[in-house]
C-alpha cells in the first residue's frame, strides 16, 4: 500500500470504453484510496433533476463536484474520467491545482481505438451520456487525438486484458518514490 494518505491524486484517464471506471474502482481499493468517478457524480446529479436536458453542462459540474471532493479527502484519490487534452487540458491542469496533492501520476488506458469504440458502442447507459450521438459526432476526432494529459508521470496501461491492480499500484509507488528524491 502507498504511503501517501492525502498526498496523491491518481487520473485514470483514456477514450470512452477504454476500461477507465473497471482499472480506477481496483486501483483504489489497491492504494485504500477514495474512487471517485465523474459518471457516477453525474448520474447522482441527473437523477435530482426533473429534466436533466436542459442543462447540457452537467458533465463539468460533475467534474467540478469531483473535484471539490478530492480537495477535500483525508486519503490518495483516483478519478476516473475522459480528459480530452485539447478539451479538458487547462480544466484538469486547474484541477490538479485545486486538489494540491503531493504527487499527481496519470494512468493512461492504453488500447486500439476500434477496441474502445466497440465496447463504447456496445454500451447501454442513460440518454444523459449521447453515446449513439457521440459516435457520430465525435469519435473519429476523439479517437485521432486521444493522448494523456502531460501534467504529471504517466504509466500507459494496456486495458485490452485484465490489469493486476496490486501491481500497478506499486509502479505508482515508484513514481511517487522518485519524485520525492528530487
Amino acid at each position: 500500500m502507498i504511503d501517501c494518505v492525502g498526498g496523491l491524486l491518481v487520473l485514470v484517464n483514456g477514450l470512452p470504453g477504454s476500461g477507465k471506471t473497471t482499472l480506477g474502482a481496483s486501483l483504489a481499493r489497491s492504494l485504500n484510496a477514495w474512487f471517485l468517478s465523474k459518471d457516477a457524480v453525474k448520474e447522482a446529479l441527473a437523477g435530482s433533476l426533473e429534466n436533466v436536458s436542459d442543462l447540457p453542462e452537467l458533465g463539468g459540474i460533475a467534474m467540478d463536484a469531483v473535484w471539490a471532493l478530492a480537495a477535500r479527502s483525508p486519503a490518495a484519490v483516483v478519478i476516473d474520467s475522459w480528459w480530452f487534452k485539447p478539451r479538458d487540458l487547462a480544466f484538469a491542469r486547474a484541477g490538479i491545482e485545486r486538489v494540491g496533492a503531493r504527487h499527481t501520476v496519470e494512468v493512461w488506458c492504453n488500447l486500439p481505438s476500434e477496441v474502445a469504440r466497440s465496447r463504447y458502442a456496445g454500451r447501454q447507459r442513460a440518454a444523459i451520456y449521447r453515446d449513439q450521438q457521440r459516435l457520430v459526432e465525435n469519435w473519429d476526432h476523439w479517437a485521432a487525438h486521444a493522448a494523456p494529459l502531460g501534467l504529471a508521470p504517466t504509466l500507459l496501461v494496456d486495458t485490452t486484458r485484465t490489469v493486476d491492480p496490486a501491481v500497478l499500484a506499486q509502479r505508482i509507488q515508484a513514481i511517487t518514490d522518485s519524485s520525492a528524491e528530487h
